[in-house]
């Protein structure tokens, strides 16, 4: 590639131009090969469009140069942030991803529905969805606001989509469907997309971003120190069994942030990604190849040297300035894998912890101070600051959690808890929605902040609602923490990129600044005993490390030097020992060290009592006024004051422009894909008869941004007639109803009076009505949730000849069609492979309703109950016993293989027939291997290998009088397996074993099986 590169830039000999020649025809003949190979598939691969369900509301539109804002009425002022964080970003964006920006827009949802910050872009019905919520955790903390922090992030994924590769298979898509196009880039690695993202964000402002924050950039260290750093290969891929389970947001950012430094530019991020557009099934590697001209190898080997190296320097620096030298903690509890955060003493030789863990189930525990061993107070979730709090009383614990909606998917409430510490029974505090980190003050109050826009504010609980008490636009409120005698309350808040300690006087209804560092960012807070010391995480130096403020003389000092991060202290009842959270590679160590505040030297560089925008933040007397004033700040109206968070565009202005949203001016089509029915008769049909031969057609599909209506049509040519269906599906309603009327043909093989068997064909035409919907009634530490699907239709079918003329008259039949899965407390660790516990219920029916005069109703129904149990879950083995039941009226009226033991499969013999059926089974998982990596050469992740066990029985059960059982079929066997994920998608699992049939008849009882 160098050398090719080269001769580029000279003028081109003869030499050149055969080479050249010869180049272009390889990379044609390549591109056709793979079209060839990928047309038959592509052509039954069709994008379709869904619809979604979502509370209706006044949803507003407005068009700008690029963007058009699909908004709630009421969302004006978190809109407004939004666009002037895209508008300040957009040519720098287009800089870094290289996108030919010209005729460049995107839809952008600004969607409430859910209290969890996040954003997405969908390469399919191409828009974007911004979630107005501020994280609960501290990413992001020296941005002015959420919406500079997500929406750059994500307007370098929609560019990203938008790269065109010109001559290839990406460019042929994009001739029938730019949607079709876009969802090509997802075959890259998620580690090359995030890792551009994460690269992007980190260059909007000075220490900002994930490269640069040091909550971040600690779990990337510590895998470089760890002795086994992570790969090119582990980078481009999410890790599923490795903490940190997100390693490539912070390790793709890592290689792009190295590639460009070392190139002076990104165009290496176009040139690959273009590559992979063109030639995607040849696999990301060769991609990689081309665009930078390393080999993956080369790439991997250099990237690994320069940051060891750079990690090395790191920490010899941070040994020769440290003046105690490096902290070296007595680590209570800290073992691969285990998070114990946020610890609280319960006495001096008790604490309190959230943990998680490869075999930890998440939940709060009571944790010896000496022996280390934990015992469960309570399994529950909690937001991913970790911010809960100790009662004053040390009797409960508060703390928030995501409670979901039943209906609406993706939805999310924040709601406060209590737990009581002596039962483990938890009650909520108040209904209040928003609501997180709430704290009981001694004698008084619940206190906690609350959700408003993208924003909070700072209230007290009560089981009525919610009272404001500080009325300060502006701030992102990150932890509420009452002092031990409750006059004072210690407030952790970001304001415009600052985060500091504010503290709140109830009596004077006051908030003021208290302390803050000059160039660091503070993550915590915590009141030793008797109020006289105040402990905290921060990070001036860029590692977070544990300080301490004396109240009485006003010291700030520093008690730990670690290597990684320190967070969250908390202060021994008799103030001798300090307890905290240590970072290492997979881990957060529960950790302890003496208490000698007057050791370190004072630290210097702290504002105290800083001057914010707007002077003294003054809560209103009258609560009222502060709930108008609250509901002002949500809507956006004119009353917000002056020092309010800056953006480019009024909120005002903003909502004078806007126009109502209507669904059906977006709903011109967006792709038009062909279709080619009958691809499997190129190869011929083993059976005589009637075969149709091609259809080839077209498919036309459309969706508004929002999902209120979805439509899909096609028509194909075949059998000399032309057929089509057509599927209409809207959001306006739970259960998202679909309406489909079709007409076309379909080949069926029959058996003649004769005994062989024979290819038919058959017009079929009909409609179908039809709903899905999921309900989730918990989704906590264990999941308790329903799905159905109910599908109702009529439909006639007629024998027909190859040239499509009737060779009878209709039969009619009326089929209603269910399913249904119900998972009751299914909950799996992270490295389990099955869940460790719970019952799954499914079940599958169809029976017809109206069937021709003399016909005999076609019926079945499948059902399964699996139950898992958390027998040896300390070593993730997964244990399943499960039972099935089938009912058919006629054979093979579904997929019966899997109705089928293991070593029986392919067997006519084995097959259930008409009648009743019952399978009892049993299955043994056992990990082998967490592999967790990826391949950039080839396409794939492999994450696991794993043993397995099992054994299984078929009955038919007799329809007399008793309960009598015959025909058995029953195997046990094991083998291997290999979970893995194509294009880094959804897991699959490779199984490959041996299998003794018991009741074998004839066969050999040893069968090997692959499945």
């Amino acid at each position: 590639m160098p050398l090719f590169a080269g001769s580029c830039s000279q003028r081109p000999t003869l030499s050149a131009l055969s080479n050249r020649a010869f180049a272009w025809t390889l990379l044609l003949a390549t591109l056709l090969a793979g079209a060839f190979t990928l047309a038959a598939p592509a052509a039954q691969a069709q994008i379709s469009y869904d619809a979604r369900y979502r509370p209706q509301a006044d949803y507003r539109l407005v068009d700008t140069d690029r963007f058009e804002w699909i908004y709630p009425a009421g969302a004006d002022t978190t809109t407004a942030l939004f666009q002037g964080a895209l508008r300040r970003s957009f040519q720098s964006t287009r800089s870094i991803v290289g996108t030919d920006t010209e005729g460049f827009e995107l839809p952008i949802v600004v969607d409430p529905l859910s209290d969890r910050a996040n954003g997405y872009v969908s390469p399919v019905n191409f828009r974007s969805h911004l979630f107005p919520a501020h994280p609960t955790f501290s990413f992001g903390a020296k941005f002015d606001s959420w919406a500079q922090t997500v929406a750059p992030h994500e307007l370098t994924h929609a560019m990203h989509f938008e790269i065109d590769s010109g001559i290839g298979l990406g460019g042929l898509a994009g001739l029938f469907s730019e949607d079709l196009s876009r969802g090509f880039h997802n075959f890259q690695p998620i580690g090359w997309i995030e890792g551009v993202a994460v690269y992007r964000e980190s260059q909007l402002e000075p220490e900002a971003g994930r490269l640069d924050a040091p909550l971040q950039v600690m779990k990337y260290r510590a895998a470089l120190g760890s002795g086994d750093p992570w790969s090119v290969g582990e980078v481009m891929y999410s890790g599923l069994y490795e903490r940190p389970l997100r390693r490539h947001y912070l390790g793709g950012g890592q290689l792009v942030e190295h590639m460009a430094q070392e190139r002076g530019s990104t165009d290496f991020f176009r040139r690959a990604t273009r590559w992979n557009h063109r030639l995607p099934f040849l696999g990301f590697g060769m991609a990689l190849w081309m665009g930078t001209g390393q080999t993956p190898a080369q790439l991997s080997d250099s990237f690994l040297e320069a940051e060891r190296q750079e990690e090395r320097r790191r920490l010899d620096s941070l040994r020769q300035v440290a003046e105690q030298g490096i902290t070296d903690p007595t680590v209570v509890v800290g073992t691969e894998g285990l998070h114990v955060r946020r610890p609280y003493w319960l006495s001096d030789s008790t604490l309190v912890a959230y943990a998680s863990g490869y075999a930890t189930r998440p939940g709060f525990y009571r944790i010896d101070a000496h022996s280390g061993e934990r015992t469960v107070i309570g399994h529950q979730a909690i937001t991913p600051g970790y911010t809960y709090a100790l009662g004053p009383d040390t009797t409960a614990l508060y703390f928030a959690r995501q409670h979901p909606d039943v209906l609406v998917r993706k939805a999310n409430t924040l709601k406060t808890h209590r737990l009581n510490l002596r039962t483990g029974e938890t009650r909520l505090v108040s209904e209040t929605s928003g609501a997180f980190t709430p704290a009981k003050a001694r004698g008084g109050p619940v206190w906690a902040a609350r959700r408003d826009g993208s924003f909070s504010e700072l209230v007290t609980l009560s089981e009525e609602g919610a009272i404001p008490r500080a009325h300060r636009p502006g701030l992102r409120y990150k932890q509420v923490a009452p002092s031990p005698s409750g006059d004072t309350i210690a407030v952790l808040a970001n304001a415009g990129g600052t985060q500091g300690l504010y503290r709140f006087d109830p009596s004077t209804s006051t908030l003021e600044p208290w302390l803050r560092f000059e160039d660091g960012t503070i993550y915590d807070v915590s009141w030793g005993p008797e109020g006289r010391y105040v402990l905290f995480a921060a990070d001036p130096s860029g590692i977070a490390n544990v300080y301490a403020l004396d109240r009485r003389g006003g010291d700030v000092r520093r008690l730990t030097t670690v290597r990684y991060g320190a967070l969250e202290p908390t202060l021994s009842p008799g103030r001798k020992r300090v307890a905290f959270a240590r970072y290492q590679h997979e881990r957060f160590e529960l950790a302890t060290i003496p208490f000698r505040p007057e050791s370190p030297r004072p630290v210097a560089d702290i504002e105290r009592d800083w001057v914010p925008r707007g002077g003294l933040l003054t809560a209103s007397t009258d609560s009222a006024a502060s709930r108008a004033g609250a509901w002002r700040r949500a809507s956006g109206g004119a009353g917000a004051p002056p020092d309010g968070p800056r953006s480019d565009v009024d909120a005002a202005s903003l909502r004078a422009q806007s126009r109502p949203y209507e669904a059906w001016r977006h709903l011109v089509p967006r792709s038009a894909t062909p279709v080619l029915r009958g691809v499997g008769d190129l190869l011929g049909s083993p059976v005589d008869g009637e075969n149709l031969g091609l259809g080839p057609g077209l498919k036309v599909s459309g969706a508004d941004p929002l999902g209120r209506w979805a439509y899909n049509a096609r028509g194909f040519y075949q059998a000399d007639r032309l057929w089509g269906d057509v599927s209409v599906e809207t959001g306006l309603l739970p259960g998202t109803p679909s309406l489909m009327a079709f007409n076309g043909p379909v080949e069926a093989v029959r058996e003649t009076d004769a005994g062989t068997s024979r290819l038919e064909a058959f017009e079929l035409r009909g409609v179908r009505l039809g709903v899905d919907q999921r309900f989730v009634f918990q989704r906590n530490v264990y999941t308790t949730s329903l799905t159905t699907g109910l599908a109702g239709g009529y439909r006639q079918s007629r024998p027909i000849t190859t040239g499509g003329e009737a060779e009878a008259g209709f039969t009619g039949r009326a089929t209603i069609h269910s399913d249904l899965t119900f998972k009751y407390r299914v909950q799996k660790n992270i490295r389990d492979l099955v869940p460790g516990t719970g019952v799954r219920l499914n079940a599958s029916a169809e029976v017809d309703v109206l069937t021709p005069t003399g016909a005999t109703p076609s019926q079945y129904l499948q059902q399964q109950v699996d139950v898992f149990w958390p027998l040896l879950s300390e070593h993730n083995v997964g244990l399943r016993t499960s039972a099935s039941f089938l009912t058919q009226s006629r054979r093979s009226f579904f997929d019966v293989q899997s109705f089928v033991p293991r070593g029986y499969q392919g067997l006519d013999g084995a097959l259930p027939g008409a009648g009743n059926h019952l399978r009892l089974g049993a299955k043994i998982t056992q990990p082998l291997w967490y592999i967790d990596t990826g391949s950039v050469m080839l396409p794939v992740a492999v994450d696991a290998l794993y043993g397995y066990g099992l054994g299984q029985a078929q009955y038919r059960v007799g329809s007399g009088a008793g309960p009598t059982l015959g025909e058995r079929r029953a195997s046990v066997g094991g083998g291997l397996g290999l979970r893995l994920r194509p294009f880094g998608g959804m897991s699959l699992n490779l199984e490959i074993g041996v299998s003794y049939r018991i009741d074998a008849r004839g066969e050999n009882r040893w069968a090997p099986h692959l499945r």
